[in-house]
């Protein structure tokens, strides 16, 4: 099965190629076009495709600067960290450019109308503007599809190759706590086995949160999240030692009334 990781990649080539081969393409990109605050989910592997690393960041551009800022969420080789970023960044009139983190190599970037994607040596990304100024756990109430992917390594309950899927229903209760129920299949070595979930959530003013879902009979599972698209959509990173997954959840339309 083709991941949706490798549709990103080949979207990224696509679009990076046409633009830059494209001289008469109508596009007029600039700095402007790659500013306010984004979540980004990012990934990475080793020469041999093993996933190596994992993240989630908020970053905010200032095209009156050409400078970004934020934090990340990453899991380096199943080790947790939170680290600020800042850099550099410049968008052509083609919808292509680079950033420059304080201290690091270049990635390469083309704007797309929901964000960008990036690329970098061994690794990619992506990113969605965040579309609301402050979050709430009520702003982000509903069913949401999730999915994840990557590897839990040695000292994780089941190391090797994982993968989840299903449907979460986020609800604050009277208290103002938020609540996660739902149902979540996951596959550990190949073998799917869907279970019922339940959990918690918050979501902080910046738009930032963290969550937490236990499968029945399992251990807990913790995530950190960034809302993006006004509450549409939830980019996530495990914060669980020893697992390198991240994922996203997008609202369900189709199951809001139920």
């Amino acid at each position: 099965m083709i991941s949706k990781k490798t549709f990103r990649i080949a979207r990224m080539i696509v679009l990076a190629s046409f633009a830059l081969s494209s001289a008469g393409w109508a596009a007029t990109c600039s700095n402007a076009s790659l500013s306010g605050t984004y979540g980004f989910l990012h990934d990475g592997t080793d020469s041999n495709g093993t996933p190596l690393t994992a993240a989630v960041s908020q970053l905010t551009f200032d095209a009156t600067t050409g400078t970004f800022s934020g934090e990340t969420t990453a899991s380096h080789h199943g080790v947790i960290a939170v680290d600020s970023l800042a850099g550099t960044y410049a968008i052509a009139s083609n919808c292509t450019g680079r950033g420059i983190p304080a201290g690091g190599t270049p990635f390469y970037i083309v704007v797309t109308s929901t964000g960008f994607l990036a690329l970098h040596l061994f690794s990619e990304g992506f990113a969605v503007k965040q579309g609301s100024p402050t979050c709430t756990n009520a702003a982000v109430e509903g069913s949401f599809g999730f999915q994840a992917t990557g590897i839990f390594l040695p000292g994780a309950p089941a190391p090797g190759a994982v993968a989840f899927i299903g449907e979460l229903k986020f609800t604050v209760n009277p208290s103002g706590e938020g609540v996660i129920t739902g149902r979540l299949s996951a596959s550990e070595g190949g073998t799917f086995a869907a279970e019922a979930v339940t959990g918690s959530y918050t979501v902080d003013r910046n738009c930032r949160g963290r969550a937490t879902v236990t499968p029945k009979g399992r251990a807990e599972m913790h995530f950190r999240l960034v809302v993006v698209d006004g509450g549409h959509e939830m980019l996530a990173v495990e914060t669980d030692p020893n697992t390198v997954v991240s994922g996203s959840l997008e609202k369900n339309d189709l199951l809001q009334s139920f």
